[in-house]
């Protein structure tokens, strides 16, 4: 609109200089300076409504595609072992204990449990003749990089992720492309010689130990570093000096 009055004015200035005097034409020109301001701070607010435009259109996006994870259920959860809190990016669901059966007896299970730190119980008053038996896990990390922690009970926390197709990889410490580092650590299981099944799970790798932890040789279910035997497992790329890592990654593509 501003456009359309200056051009009038500048005909209508046009015209002046042919039959006005000065002082007239002094005064259109002041006009159709006016004008011009008028029409930059126009052209300034119609780039900032643009701006706000595409702000509201992105959020606006952003909010769908929530509300649609949401209402789709896409997420996932996973355990963190050594660790009382989730790494960013990730909600706690519950901080635990880490345990098992014991690494000696033979019928013990063979995997490692998250027990919560606020148990529920229905208090039944009946004993069964046979039941099975959990303990709680300790840090069998005598003259490692975890020497500190040996003996300390292992800490454990439940953790859900707003992504899918949660995976251990064992070996590596890094994602593959499309994957997201949840948290980064070691490969750990019970020791080979003992009598109890046992599995390899991750361990964070800056491990902490639980918060009332007692440093005694208590036993229970165990954690041992895990190393290579050379043979029917390619080496290299394998060795057997080092400690094997592993990483827990989420889809996010």
């Amino acid at each position: 609109m501003f456009f359309k009055i200056t051009l009038i004015v500048l005909g209508l200035l046009q015209c002046s200089e042919a039959h006005a005097g000065k002082s007239e034409s002094v005064a259109l020109y002041e006009a159709v300076n006016k004008l011009l301001n008028h029409a930059e701070l126009d052209l300034q607010d119609a780039k900032i409504a643009v701006l706000i435009d595409a702000l509201k259109g992105a959020k606006t996006g952003v909010d769908e595609k929530e509300e649609k994870v949401r209402q789709n259920g896409v997420a996932n959860t996973y355990t963190r072992w050594g660790r009382k809190t989730c790494p960013d990016g990730a909600s706690l669901v519950y901080q635990g204990y880490a345990a098992g059966g014991m690494y000696h007896e033979t019928g013990a299970a063979s995997n490692y449990l998250c027990l919560p730190k606020n148990p529920d119980w229905k208090n039944h008053s009946r004993t069964p003749k046979y039941f099975g038996l959990i303990y709680g896990a300790e840090y069998e990390s005598y003259d490692t990089m975890f020497d500190s922690l040996k003996n300390d009970e292992v800490p454990c926390a439940v953790c859900r992720v707003p992504r899918t197709n949660i995976i251990m990889i064992p070996g590596k410490n890094t994602c593959f492309d499309e994957y997201k580092v949840e948290y980064e650590g070691y490969l750990m299981a019970g020791h080979p010689k003992h009598k109890a099944a046992s599995e390899y799970v991750c361990v964070d790798g800056e491990p902490e130990q639980t918060s009332n932890s007692v440093n005694g040789n208590e036993n229970g279910k165990l954690f041992h570093f895990v190393r290579a035997v050379c043979g029917s497992l390619k080496c290299p790329p394998y060795k057997t000096g080092d400690d094997l890592t592993c990483v827990v990654c989420s889809y996010s593509p």
